[in-house]
């Protein structure tokens, strides 16, 4: 099973690939996020500061597709 920080670096990764045309750097996925949002006024982005943000726009680790094959 894949373990929640390794899909944080993995969708990171991907992220920043689809962002930059040069390699990341050698950090942790919670810090390749940090460093590809910061300069993104994420606070800006509506659904980020939404009280309409719903519970079933949410997925949860236990409910992640790679949680269910266990």
């Amino acid at each position: 099973m894949t373990s929640r920080d390794e899909l944080i670096k993995r969708e990171a990764l991907e992220l920043w690939n689809q962002m930059h045309d040069e390699p990341p750097p050698e950090v942790d996925g919670g810090t390749l996020l940090e460093i590809i949002c910061r300069n993104l006024h994420i606070q800006d982005y509506d659904r980020v500061r939404s009280p309409f943000l719903r519970p079933t726009m949410i997925l949860r680790p236990e409910e992640w597709p790679e949680a269910r094959k266990g």
